[in-house]
């Protein structure tokens, strides 16, 4: 009787987890949603480093 419930239990817990998991992986992909973050320059004075650093970083966000 103790060994019936025991896989009871651990079936509900396979069948819970096989659910979650399924659910979690199909709605992942609709919630998603980048980072808007804009860059602003804080001084008037940009050096070439600056500009530099920035084209960088606007690359990066296009490939991502």
């Amino acid at each position: 009787m103790v060994n019936i419930l025991i896989g009871l239990v651990i079936a509900m817990f396979l069948i819970v987890a096989v659910f979650v998991g399924y659910n979690t992986s199909q709605s992942a992909t609709e919630e998603m949603g980048g980072h808007s973050i804009t860059i602003e320059p804080i001084s008037l004075e940009t050096t070439p480093q600056v500009l530099e650093i920035i084209e960088n970083q606007g690359r990066l966000q296009a490939i991502i």
